[in-house]
C-alpha cells in the first residue's frame, strides 16, 4: 500500500519538516513535495530560489534513478541512486549483496533473499516465482553436475553463480521490483552470519569425510 505521504508529514513538526528538506536528498521525492505542501500550509515562507533549487532535486532525483539499469553487472555504482534513508522506503538487500550472495552461496540462497525483497512490494503475490526458479536452477546445476561433468562439477559452482545472480537480476528484480524503485539498504548480517555456518558446516564435511576415508 502506497504511504499517505501528505498525512505523515502533516503529524511532523515545523522543525522535524524543515530537517527533512534540509536533507532531502536521503528521502523520497514523494516525501519532499508533501514536506514543502505541509509547510506551504503552514505559512512557512519560501523565497523563490529556494522553490526552484528544491524542485531541481527532486527532478534530478528521479531521472538518476531512472538511469538506474543493469550496466558494469556487479560493480554499478549506479545503484546507489536510488538507496534513501527515507522510513516509508522499503527496506531491501541491495542488488550487489544479492549477486555477491548468489554467486558465492548459490542460486536458492540468492532466490530467498530476492524473495524477501519482492515479499516488500507491491508484487508481493510473485513471491513464490522466485523462490521456484532458484530450486530449479540449483536441481538443474546439481544435475548437470552429476550427469555430465561430474569430476568438475565443484570449479564451475561460481560460473552458475554468476549465471543465476545475472537471471535474477536481470529478470526477476527489474520485472518485479524495478531498477527505479527507491529502497533502503537492509543490512546484510543475518544471511552472512548463516553463509559463514552453511560454508563452516562444508567445510567440516569434508574434512571429516577425508579423514575417515
Amino acid at each position: 500500500m502506497e504511504p499517505d505521504f501528505n498525512y505523515l508529514a502533516a503529524v511532523l513538526t515545523t522543525d522535524e519538516l524543515t530537517e527533512r528538506l534540509a536533507n532531502r536528498k536521503d528521502y523520497l521525492p514523494e516525501t519532499t513535495e508533501a514536506t514543502v505542501a505541509e509547510l506551504k500550509f503552514r505559512k512557512y515562507e519560501f523565497s523563490y530560489e529556494e522553490l526552484r533549487a528544491i524542485q531541481a532535486d527532486i527532478d534530478r532525483q528521479r531521472q538518476n534513478a531512472a538511469s538506474v539499469d543493469s550496466r558494469r553487472g556487479f560493480y554499478n555504482s549506479n545503484t546507489k541512486k536510488v538507496v534513501v534513508k527515507d522510513p516509508e522506503a522499503p527496506l531491501l538487500y541491495s542488488r550487489q549483496a544479492l549477486n555477491i550472495f548468489t554467486v558465492l552461496c548459490g542460486a536458492l540462497f540468492g532466490s530467498i533473499l530476492l524473495a524477501i525483497n519482492v515479499n516488500k512490494t507491491e508484487n508481493r503475490t510473485k513471491t513464490i516465482w522466485v523462490v521456484v526458479f532458484g530450486v530449479l536452477f540449483t536441481a538443474l546445476q546439481v544435475f548437470i553436475g552429476e550427469a555430465v561433468m561430474p569430476k568438475s562439477s565443484g570449479s564451475y559452482a561460481f560460473l552458475w553463480g554468476f549465471a543465476a545472480a545475472g537471471i535474477m537480476d536481470g529478470f526477476f528484480w527489474k520485472k518485479f521490483i524495478g531498477y527505479a524503485t527507491f529502497y533502503r539498504a537492509r543490512p546484510i548480517w543475518a544471511p552472512l552470519i548463516i553463509a559463514i555456518v552453511i560454508f563452516g558446516l562444508l567445510i567440516a564435511a569434508i574434512i571429516v569425510g577425508g579423514n575417515a576415508g
